[in-house]
């Protein structure tokens, strides 16, 4: 796929850029945090372009969620010159999708369809007919070898962990792909930087549940900017140590922070804070170009944060959690 001229994305620029100033900051936030219920959130949310939101006078937030995500996901496909020059952020929904029906394969019942997303590249149901036919005509190379490698090995060892292995494996090398091939360094960034955070996570828990190093190196994700030696070196280390040896890679806090609190307490929340808090760091780059496919990008990823953010809120005041108690757990906003 050729690089597109900046002109072309002028017009989706403008009208992408128009929603910006309707993105809530973190005081923003910390205001809904404070009502008493979610129909006092409605009126709010509506402030910042949410619209009516009858789901949640039923307590519904997962609905309303959903129906955000594909606002979302079709704003910005209806103004994008080509919808391929995104498609990676979809394939997880897509690899999601793959994964519950080989599930349900092998367990031989029907895929549920209420663990089907419908925010992939690929519609839903045609993923199933072409997993259930094994029909690999339309489907990307990375995926039909994923699924061809998957149903052969749980064939032989019957272990569904291999199943995710696989098919996670497959769906970063293809996002890593498809965003090498856009030859924008910003898109590059971004996909190399979740890999290197999904990396770290994985390295922790699995470090936490005693798993030896040989199983991390089956888990390893490749493709990000941080080599699988260096984690491997530091698999006995302090996470204090292991963090002096992340600064280079802007990681250093999450792991000196986070791992603390693991080790203190066993909790991984702040650490997934922090490694989502270091992705959004790096997603206000976006803020600085004017024209192109990066500020698009970087709107798409800052609303989908907010999107998380307000599932943490709603679900806090639905539970009763106090404002602070929401506060200490919201990610970092773009605005």
């Amino acid at each position: 796929m050729a690089k597109r001229k900046t002109e072309e994305y002028i017009f989706a620029d403008a009208y992408i850029g128009s929603f910006v100033k309707n993105l809530m900051n973190r005081q923003d936030m910390m205001r809904l945090a404070s009502c008493k219920d979610l129909a006092a959130a409605e009126g709010i949310l509506r402030e910042f372009g949410y619209g009516e939101a009858k789901e949640l006078y039923d307590n519904d937030i997962e609905w309303f969620i959903r129906r955000e995500q594909n606002k979302l996901f079709n704003l910005i496909y209806d103004t994008l010159p080509e919808r391929k020059e995104l498609a990676l952020c979809l394939f997880p929904y897509d690899y999601h999708n793959v994964k519950v029906c080989l599930k349900a394969e092998f367990l031989g019942i029907t895929p549920d369809e209420d663990l089907l997303v419908s925010t992939g590249d690929m519609d839903w149901k045609r993923v199933v007919a072409m997993v259930r036919d094994r029909n690999y005509m339309f489907m990307p190379v990375y995926m039909k070898e994923a699924i061809i490698e998957a149903t052969d090995l749980f064939g032989r060892g019957g272990d569904p962990q291999e199943i995710d292995i696989i098919l996670d494996k497959a769906c970063y090398r293809q996002m890593l792909a498809a965003a090498e091939e856009t030859k924008e360094d910003f898109l590059i960034g971004i996909v190399k930087r979740q890999i290197d955070i999904l990396n770290l996570k994985t390295f922790v828990r699995l470090r936490q549940i005693r798993k030896p190093w040989s199983f991390f190196q089956k888990v390893f994700l490749t493709g990000g900017n941080i080599g699988e030696q260096l984690f491997i070196s530091c698999y006995e280390e302090p996470y204090e140590q292991m963090a002096e040896k992340l600064a280079p890679y802007g990681l250093q806090e999450p792991m000196a922070e986070g791992g603390r609190e693991i080790k203190e307490t066993g909790d991984f929340s702040l650490l997934e804070k922090l490694c989502d808090d270091k992705m959004m760091e790096f997603n206000k780059q976006a803020k600085y170009y004017s024209f192109g496919i990066v500020p698009i990008a970087g709107y798409w990823y800052a609303k989908e944060v907010e999107i998380d953010n307000l599932r943490i809120i709603l679900t806090g005041i639905l539970i009763g959690s106090t404002p602070e108690q929401i506060g200490e757990r919201l990610r970092e906003p773009y605005v």
